[in-house]
């Protein structure tokens, strides 16, 4: 119960209110048109987006249970799963909660920051609408911020929630599951392509599907490390991650440790033209780029000369190696506060088969 009330107050109303405050900062009045044929419509593309959602928790089912049919030729020793006491999981839930809105107050202290990185990239690609369009107020940005931070729990929980749901059916993560997923935010960037590219690229031309599940994470004109990077509905038609495997969130405190430094590195406009990225380009000027900043798409030739002054673009692997990067700094801070798995680690009860 005391969980629960912490997520209604800490996660959920400020996601409620945030949310009403920033959409009628943009539309005013027209956030009270609600007719019957807007609910119908509503309810329509909610049940088609079930069916895709269905697509994904499937590939995930087959996933599981493959990686189980393999587990059988490991050596024994190699063979079981781990579980956490709940609290702790809940404990370190709280905890990043927290420690996200914190980095929230640290961007709204920088707030000038992000609006000089949003210039440059209209500067960098020489747009002639820099002006207008290519120009983040500080109002605009301060308001951004708090939007953003305000949504940042939603895949935190939907996947705590998910992991949790799936250990309670006793449908357990085994050390192969974990294998598995290590792997796959190692190379973050480039396993993004097998999954999560193909159904980002459908949001984005399907518009109804693009405001269901998508449209709050590009509602704004810039983006920061806040950013739950989904919208409300899309860690649920993603069947709760990005890749394959749903196992981190079943271990305090990993999950989030191992995705926070890719989410930073991408969703920040960096203020120096060296770090600009393909998915900076993707938010700030709506760009066909859908693959986080692994580019497969038709704005790469157009802007693939101008933007030579990155790091990002000249060397794809940079991308994964800043967020590893982010995530030990991150990590090694937090641990020397007493904050992190490794505090928690003698609390894992290990299962042999």
């Amino acid at each position: 119960m005391e969980y629960q009330r912490l997520i209604a107050l800490y996660s959920l109303l400020p996601t409620l209110i945030m949310g009403f405050i920033y959409y009628y900062y943009l539309f005013r009045a027209k956030i009270w048109q609600m007719t019957f044929s807007v609910v119908a419509g509503w309810l329509n593309n909610w049940l088609m987006m079930m069916g895709i959602a269905m697509v994904s928790f499937s590939q995930l089912a087959l996933r599981y249970m493959g990686l189980l049919v393999v587990e059988k030729f490991l050596p024994s020793a190699w063979q079981g799963y781990m579980t956490f006491p709940m609290s702790t999981i809940e404990t370190s839930v709280e905890h990043t909660m927290l420690l996200l809105y914190g980095l929230g107050l640290v961007l709204l202290v920088t707030t000038p920051l992000w609006c000089e990185g949003h210039r440059l990239v209209y500067e960098t690609l020489g747009r002639k609408d820099a002006g207008n369009a290519g120009r983040l107020s500080f109002s605009e940005a301060v308001m951004e911020i708090l939007y953003t931070t305000s949504q940042l729990a939603v895949v935190l929980q939907v996947q705590t929630a998910l992991a949790m749901i799936q250990e309670g059916l006793g449908c357990h993560f085994h050390y192969i599951h974990f294998v598995a997923v290590i792997v796959e935010h190692m190379f973050f960037h480039h396993m993004v392509q097998f999954k999560f590219a193909w159904l980002h690229k459908l949001y984005h031309e399907v518009q109804p599907l693009y405001r269901l599940v998508h449209l709050e994470h590009h509602i704004c004109k810039g983006t920061y490390p806040t950013t739950p990077a989904a919208g409300l509905w899309e860690p649920w038609i993603e069947g709760g991650t990005l890749f394959f495997c749903n196992t981190l969130a079943c271990v305090p405190y990993f999950f989030h440790a191992t995705s926070s430094g890719p989410n930073v590195v991408v969703h920040t406009m960096w203020p120096r033209k060296s770090c600009i990225q393909w998915h900076t380009l993707h938010h700030v000027v709506h760009s066909d780029i859908y693959a986080l900043n692994v580019p497969f798409s038709r704005d790469v030739k157009q802007y693939k000369e101008r933007l030579q002054c990155s790091y990002f673009i000249r060397h794809k692997f940079t991308s994964d190696i800043a967020g590893f990067a982010a995530t030990f700094l991150a990590g090694y801070i937090l641990h020397q506060w007493g904050i992190g798995l490794f505090h928690v680690w003698h609390e894992r009860v290990l299962h042999s088969l």
